[in-house]
């Protein structure tokens, strides 16, 4: 097996009324089922009340599904670099009823506008192949985090090259329209392998870290060990 080189997307941020709108779309329809599991992932940590920070949190999505669970105390605030994702994230909370639930911020994961240690919990997912200097997102995500919060990152893992994978991700793109049909291998294509994101988590000063595959090993996760 030999893994094709990393190719990073070129355009940043998603903006204007059709791409958000899109994107939400893909969302709602293929993302859910990683979203749900990603919550999941955080309440069999114990983690159910706090403040989180989720970075590159889009269309809001994630932030939502962990604003709604019941008999859980967050205090979310979202960020992005995309003025147009938030504005229809803030839409999107509101259709949920949690609009008071989450805060969602014009800010750059590079240098996170919070001080040391204001959060218990600091997660993003799909996220992490956009970011142009991971290494000092990272850093940030660590920072904000301080010695008692938990860092939860995922996104997708870069499989082509491996035949298996390169069929499941074929079967995948049968069931999704033609803009997500074109920009989903690119998401691919821009994300990491385990060995690439070991060295640049290693190389950001992040304490306590453990990395792997996610989500039937097609995804990838970083998390912090502590609790």
């Amino acid at each position: 097996m030999t893994i094709v080189n990393r190719i990073p997307l070129q355009y940043e941020p998603i903006k204007g009324t059709h791409a958000v709108n899109q994107y939400d779309k893909g969302a709602r329809y293929y993302m859910m089922p990683e979203y749900k599991y990603f919550v999941w992932k955080i309440l069999r940590r114990g983690i159910h009340r706090g403040k989180v920070l989720d970075i590159g949190t889009g269309s809001g999505r994630l932030a939502i599904e962990l604003a709604k669970v019941k008999n859980s105390e967050f205090k979310i605030t979202a960020i992005d670099v995309s003025l147009d994702m938030l504005e229809l994230a803030k839409k999107n909370a509101i259709q949920a009823g949690v609009a008071d639930k989450i805060d969602f911020i014009l800010a750059n994961g590079d240098s996170i506008p919070f001080h040391d240690g204001s959060f218990d919990l600091v997660m993003s997912y799909a996220s992490l192949h956009h970011w142009f200097h991971p290494e000092k997102v990272f850093s940030e995500a660590g920072r904000v985090a301080g010695d008692r919060g938990t860092v939860i990152i995922r996104d997708n893992r870069r499989v082509y090259g491996n035949l298996f994978w390169e069929a499941f991700i074929r079967l995948l793109l049968l069931f999704m329209n033609k803009r997500h049909r074109q920009n989903w291998p690119k998401a691919i294509m821009a994300s990491y392998t385990i060995p690439e994101i070991k060295d640049i988590v290693s190389r950001s000063g992040i304490k306590d870290y453990r990395t792997g595959t996610d989500f039937i090993k097609f995804d990838l996760f970083v998390e912090t060990a502590r609790k």
